[in-house]
């Protein structure tokens, strides 16, 4: 899969961006070329839709990307689709936990409102734009067509501004609990992680990226968490998934195979058949429920 954040980061030449401390500011204008993509990302997002229009896609709901809108994107995985024929334009800025945890609590110590009961958060979150946010993004914009980058305390400023006029919105409340959730509770959940995930064919190492761990203790604290192995729960997670799409769904074999996780519609047609005892085929065709379109 794609970590988005890495592809940008590391191609500087391609994509306009600034850095600043953990803080990463990118220029996107670029056509995606293959209609469909699994990608992705270990730090949050912050994206202003500038022109275009695209879909994110998650088993549980598809987000219609707008130009001129702003979106909040959980670190998580998700499916990136061609809208039409459209390009796509947008300025993005990529924040870790640990920034935004620092920034809520600044926020909390000088906001007249009680901080708010945490909540959880959807992969994609479209957030109330203010005149002070557009306003605040647009001069984050304008210095992108400048020679030389602003001054690193400057991009924080900036930053921070903007990220607090977001949460003074209270249409914005749902963002705001979140990151209430992330300062209370400062360790990612891996069981979180693993539940919304497993059906994207993601690597131990980059699972464990994006669950802030190290590999080693990712595999330690799965363990603890599951009673098994990473590879072995992925493997009949996957098997379960494709089962329900198979009986309830007239999704091909193929697009099934690739929802679930799978690299291959071989290891999924011979993995299958050792759990459920007929090929996928043959186990739709021999008596599944009623399927729904």
């Amino acid at each position: 899969m794609i970590n988005v954040y890495e592809f940008l980061r590391y191609q500087p030449e391609l994509y306009k961006q600034f850095v600043c401390k953990d803080l990463l500011f990118v220029y996107y204008d670029c056509p995606q070329v293959v209609r469909k993509v699994d990608v992705f990302t270990h730090y949050n997002i912050l994206s202003f839709v500038i022109d275009g229009k695209k879909l994110i896609n998650r088993p549980e709901k598809t987000w219609l990307l707008q130009p001129g809108s702003c979106y909040f994107f959980r670190i998580g995985a998700y499916n990136q689709e061609l809208y039409l024929d459209e390009g796509w334009c947008s300025m993005n800025m990529y924040i870790p936990d640990k920034y935004l945890q620092q920034l809520i609590r600044q926020y909390n110590k000088h906001t007249k409102n009680k901080p708010l009961a945490e909540q959880p958060l959807e992969q994609v979150t479209e957030l109330a734009v203010s005149e002070l946010t557009r306003s605040l993004s647009q001069t984050i914009l304008a210095h992108f067509s400048d020679d030389q980058p602003p001054a690193e305390a400057q991009l924080a400023q900036y930053f921070n501004d903007l990220f607090l006029s977001i949460l003074d919105d209270p249409a914005n409340q749902l963002v705001a609990a979140y990151l209430n959730t992330l300062a209370k509770c400062p360790d990612t959940s891996l069981y979180t992680v693993m539940e919304t995930s497993f059906m994207y064919n993601l690597s131990l190492t980059e699972f464990a990226k994006f669950s802030n761990r190290s590999v080693t203790t990712f595999k330690r604290e799965f363990k603890r968490i599951f009673n098994m192995p990473p590879a072995q729960w992925l493997l009949q997670k996957r098997l379960d998934y494709a089962e329900v799409l198979l009986t309830n769904t007239e999704k091909s074999v193929a697009d099934i195979a690739a929802e679930s996780g799978f690299v291959s519609n071989a290891h999924f047609s011979r993995t299958f058949s050792q759990k459920f005892g007929a090929s996928p085929l043959h186990y739709r065709k021999r008596g599944a429920p009623l399927l729904i379109a």
